[in-house]
């Protein structure tokens, strides 16, 4: 699912954030066909594959934390990501989103799509690069930009695709998403009486990093990774992508995934809380 992986991982490891008005919505019922397409979407996105690689992902990015906050601090941390953050659990929740919310004929669009030889090889580049995506192998990538820098042409083709897919956009949502639902998750461990409610929440999270502070965190961040992510696409494929993307069926392909994946993360950031409180109570901080 893009790159977004890496900023889920550090949204929830560094819980800095704040917030957008996120409701869990509930799914309506789906049917056999609906949840049989919806898994062969996933699959074929790349998405299956992409999300085997979270955990690591949130392991790595914690360890970037170390010496910023105690080490019992950390490992309760690991210890409830690897537990709320299950691939196998956010898929499932992807899976009935979508079978829920996107049509049958949208899907089978986008997966007719995806079997092309561009969206494979593109896909191909996603599932490759959540693998090997690490805080020292993007900042490896662009320490080499400084001195072999990609074309004009390529640069565009970049930009082009993270506005065609939103990225800063949903890249925002996702941290804003994450860290709500984690102070939601913990919230509501409290006793009814000292729970402070989403509108407090809300502001908090608001003051600790304002929500223009994000998109312009969002901003500098998402070239490099969009670069990396796609490196190895060559310049026809990736312009093949961008004009995907922009069409009507690319545009509802792309919201539908990445709305369900960030509804996803946002459910099992809300899992996160009980779980962080029972791992801290185990480990005295």
């Amino acid at each position: 699912m893009r790159s977004y992986l890496l900023i889920a991982a550090a949204a929830a490891a560094l819980a800095a954030p704040l917030p957008s008005a996120y409701a869990q919505s509930k799914d309506a019922p789906q049917s056999k066909e609906a949840l049989a397409l919806a898994q062969k979407l996933v699959v074929r996105s790349g998405l299956a594959e992409q999300l085997k690689s979270l955990p690591k992902q949130f392991e790595q990015e914690l360890a970037q934390a170390r010496g910023q906050m105690p080490d019992e601090m950390l490992a309760a941390l690991n210890e409830a990501a690897r537990e709320s953050f299950r691939p196998a659990v956010l898929q499932q929740d992807v899976v009935r989103i979508l079978a829920a919310k996107m049509p049958a004929a949208d899907m089978k669009r986008a997966i007719a799509w995806l079997e092309t030889g561009i969206g494979k090889r593109v896909t191909r580049a996603e599932e490759l690069a959540s693998g090997s995506m690490t805080p020292e192998a993007v900042q490896a990538y662009a320490e080499g930009l400084k001195s072999a820098p990609p074309s004009e042409r390529r640069t565009k083709l970049i930009a082009e695709l993270i506005t065609v897919t939103k990225g800063v956009e949903h890249g925002a949502n996702m941290v804003e998403g994450v860290a709500l639902g984690i102070a939601m998750g913990m919230d509501g461990t409290q006793p009814v009486q000292k729970r402070q409610g989403l509108r407090a929440l809300q502001s908090q999270l608001r003051k600790a990093m304002p929500p223009e502070q994000i998109r312009e965190a969002m901003g500098a961040m998402i070239p490099t990774v969009y670069g990396y992510t796609y490196r190895d696409v060559s310049d026809a494929d990736l312009a093949a992508y961008v004009e995907y993307s922009r069409s009507p069926a690319g545009a509802r392909y792309n919201e539908a995934v990445i709305t369900a994946f960030t509804e996803a993360m946002l459910r099992a950031s809300m899992r996160m809380g009980p779980v962080l409180e029972k791992a801290l109570q185990k480990k005295p901080v």
